[in-house]
């Protein structure tokens, strides 16, 4: 194999499979990635290329970069020596050529490397499938439905059906997003392009593969397809792919967690609000962040915990003519709601004092937020 390739093409394509590569000594054969040439019909835009593609056996990424194809070929090389080392370069084009005795020869400008690489044929390739259910939507819109949930699912391991995002086909044209730890909620609906279910109408996607999915959502280009079944979903777009394991287990129904007929109805400033949350957490030294509000007509009122750090409260004008009332959040989880809604106003609506929060965008119906109240005892 041989090939020239762009500095900033390189160094990109191996940031997008960075985090799959095993960096344990347990697997090292996954520690490496396999490179190897496409021919024109199999190109970018009817033009040869190259293919960077790594696996952990949960999460498989495969992408094409434009590049000058001398001679067709696949090589499978350590992925953390190549990106440190080609990082440093400071050449615009790097030449990578491989020999018949498995090593790999890189050059930039007058920088030389190189470097053993292993048999393609021991690398557990990802081949992708032709998945039956199916829905196609925007890159753009894909991340916002990933960003709109993903904070809510849970980051450990007590119960992994609840560690990635429920995706659930309503209808030919409507998707459902939803994550839930236990002590909060995010939902999204999500129109999309076109939408297939014909067996599997819901699944639980891990979190570290959608995490992937946001950070490389513009290589994905304008259109993502999303296929699946009951083990396996792949993200493809015209030059950019993440396939990855679907987690078992049924996610719970969250339908009865959502409150309904909500009587007291509070309309804030989103801005304001952020920065008075900010402005009273930061006071506690505790990782729960409690936060005490009072509500009151035209008024809502955030106090922290009276301890030896001190103490804070801050006020703020509402939207609001009922009984007065107080409830404890933590504040973090107020705060990650609030950080991905865009709108300059936000809708918090209570049934009582002990109730669940609802968050809504007074003028997004798609989204909504529920959060579990903290007692509060001072």
């Amino acid at each position: 194999m041989e090939i020239l390739i762009k500095k900033e093409i390189l160094i990109s394509a191996l940031q997008s499979i960075h985090s799959v590569t095993d960096k344990s000594s347990v697997k090292p054969i996954l520690s490496n990635f396999l490179l190897k040439t496409l021919d024109d019909e199999n190109g970018i835009d009817g033009k040869s290329c190259v293919e960077f593609s790594a696996t952990d056996y949960e999460l498989s990424i495969i992408g094409k970069f434009p590049a000058q194809v001398i001679e067709h070929g696949s090589v499978c090389i350590s992925a953390r020596k190549v990106y440190d080392i080609c990082r440093e370069f400071q050449g615009d084009d790097i030449f990578i050529k491989s020999t018949e005795q498995l090593w790999i020869h890189v050059t930039s400008g007058a920088s030389q490397l190189k470097l053993p690489s292993i048999d393609v044929g021991l690398y557990p390739q990802a081949v992708l499938e032709d998945l039956p259910e199916k829905v196609t939507t925007t890159a753009a819109e894909l991340k916002h439905f990933i960003e709109s949930t993903l904070f809510a699912a849970q980051t450990n391991e007590s119960r992994r059906n609840l560690m990635g995002v429920c995706l659930s086909v309503l209808d030919e044209h409507t998707t459902r997003w939803l994550a839930t730890d236990g002590h909060r909620l995010a939902q999204m609906i999500g129109t999309v392009s076109s939408a297939i279910s014909e067996k599997v109408s819901e699944v639980i996607i891990p979190r570290k593969a959608l995490q992937e999915v946001s950070k490389a959502v513009d290589l994905f280009k304008d259109s993502v397809e999303i296929s699946f079944d009951d083990r396996t979903l792949q993200f493809v777009g015209s030059t950019f792919t993440i396939k990855t394991r679907l987690i078992e287990g049924k996610f719970p129904n969250c339908d009865p967690i959502i409150p309904k007929d909500n009587d007291l109805n509070i309309v804030v400033d989103r801005d304001r609000l952020v920065s008075s949350l900010k402005i009273v957490s930061l006071i506690s030294s505790e990782k729960l962040k409690p936060v005490k509000v009072t509500i009151t007509q035209e008024k809502l009122i955030l106090e922290s915990e009276k301890a030896e750090y001190g103490e804070v409260s801050d006020e703020i004008e509402i939207e609001y003519s009922g009984e007065e009332f107080q409830i404890g959040f933590n504040a973090k989880y107020l705060l990650d709601v609030l950080n991905i809604i865009n709108g300059s106003e936000i809708r918090l609506e209570f049934k009582n004092a002990m109730s669940p929060c609802l968050i809504k965008d007074p003028v997004d119906n798609s989204f909504l937020s529920v959060i579990m109240p903290l007692r509060i005892e001072w």
